[in-house]
């Protein structure tokens, strides 16, 4: 995904936290959304990507496999 198409699934989970507890700034979203551990997309994204690679391709021995698991890694990282 490209970081432009994060930013409207963050918003819904912004939006939705907002309507549960109510806040009046965007950083106590913030904290309420480390309280309760939800992650952003970015984040929680690459976090499956990676497993699904990680657990899926690593019994095969491709390539390309090993690519898309450099790749997810590599974006878990920087997130």
């Amino acid at each position: 995904m490209r970081k432009y198409q994060y930013k409207p699934i963050n918003c819904v989970i912004n939006s939705a936290f907002r309507k549960i507890f109510n806040p009046r700034s965007q950083e106590t979203v913030g904290v309420c959304l480390e309280m309760i551990g939800c992650l952003q997309a970015e984040r929680t994204i690459a976090i499956r990507k990676r497993q699904f690679f990680k657990n899926k391709f690593r019994v095969i021995h491709n390539a390309l496999c090993w690519v898309f698991v450099a790749i997810a890694k590599t974006e878990l990282e920087s997130c």
